[in-house]
């Protein structure tokens, strides 16, 4: 008894080709949620009028980073996306602004002068929570 077996050429285009689709995809997938994440952290710092009336009430229950210059907010940014294997892609979102720790995360000071103590102000973290929300919200409702 004999079997012949034919299309295995054109099975293994078929899977190259599925493969290559997987893999951009994968790669857009990346880039849009990095996109999405520096968006929605840009979107938590408070400007205009709001951000003038943390500097006449000082309290400890503002919860929001307020933008002065814009400096750290202008210097959130993504930095594409890299392919870690097949299918697997991988990016960085934050600030460029060395400073950009210390807002998001607060800061006790080291016990020598000058002693600087900061509450945090967290922007990423709920960016990350506002980009995943979204995406939720777009994947159910589209």
């Amino acid at each position: 008894m004999a079997e012949i077996v034919t299309g295995i050429a054109e099975f293994d285009l078929a899977i190259k080709a599925m493969e290559a689709r997987v893999d951009e995809a994968a790669r857009k997938f990346v880039l849009e949620g990095a996109e999405r994440i520096k968006r929605e952290a840009k979107k938590i710092f408070i400007t205009g009028s709001d951000a003038s009336i943390t500097s006449k009430w000082h309290s400890d229950a503002w919860p929001l980073p307020t933008r002065r210059t814009g400096n750290l907010m202008n210097s959130i940014y993504s930095d594409g996306a890299r392919k870690i294997g097949t299918g697997k892609w991988e990016s960085q979102t934050g600030p460029h602004i060395v400073y950009g720790r210390r807002i998001e995360l607060g800061f006790h000071g080291s016990g020598r002068w000058p002693y600087y103590t900061t509450r945090p102000f967290p922007y990423m973290q709920p960016g990350i929570e506002n980009s995943i929300h979204s995406l939720t919200f777009y994947l159910t409702h589209s």
